[in-house]
Parts: C-alpha cells; structure tokens; sequence
C-alpha cells in the first residue's frame, strides 16, 4: 500500500483552517440578532458563495464552545446563536417568533430568600405583543 504521508497532515490543517475561516464574519453577522445556521449560511454566501454549510457548522460550533456565540437550544428544537453570551432573559413574540433580549438587571424578583445569588439562569418568556 502506498499511501502519501502527509495527505492526513494536510487534511488535517485545511480542516483546522476552515473551521476558523469564518468566523468574524459570524459573529459580525449573529451581533445583536438571533440566528439559526441556515439564516447565518445565508447571509454568509452573500460575501463568501464558496462557503459550505459543514463548514459554517464547525464554525460556529466552535464559537459557541469558546463562548464567543451564546448557543440556545428551544423548546420547538430549533437551535440559534447569538453574540450576547451574557445572562438574559428571551422574550419570544409568539405571533412572529421574534426574540427580544431583556436585561437581567431590569427585573425584579420578589420573594428570594435572604442572600440568594443567582449565578445562571435561562429564561424564555412566549407571549403575544399587543
């Protein structure tokens, strides 16, 4: 069998390569919105039209384990990314499907115990706009 050594090495790297390749622009194209990969392969084909899906994929992927991207996983199973990785609450319009993002520091929860700290939570509030 003769197989060429570095092929694998090679493969390897291009993938590497790749899985990073997009990523500013993911995360220009995700700022102060709520995407799904095929809203976020959209808008990106737009500036790179070789881009493959498998590729945004990794990409963001990746982001969202570096926490560069805030992956939410929803009740409907539809999955978005967003560039505010902060604590927040979602504020879903049930009509449209819209997401709004809502301070933390703009609530108020009565009724906690006596120094309770709330160190995570995730919020999504549906509800239809008036």
């Amino acid at each position: 069998m003769n197989q060429n050594p570095y092929s694998y090495k090679v493969l390897l790297i291009w993938t590497l390569m790749k899985t990073h390749y997009y990523s500013d622009k993911i995360i220009e194209i995700c700022s102060h919105k709520h995407l799904v990969v095929d809203d976020i392969y959209n808008e990106l084909i737009k500036d790179y039209p070789e881009a493959g899906k498998s590729s945004i994929y990794r990409n963001v992927e990746e982001l969202s384990k570096k926490w560069l991207l805030k992956k939410l996983i929803w009740v409907w199973k539809k999955t978005y990314f967003e560039t505010n990785i902060w604590d927040h609450i979602h504020i879903i319009d049930e009509k449209t499907w819209e997401i709004f993002d809502l301070d933390l520091k703009d609530i108020n929860i009565p009724n906690l115990p006596k120094n309770f700290k709330i160190n995570s939570m995730d919020i999504k509030l549906i509800w239809e706009f008036g």
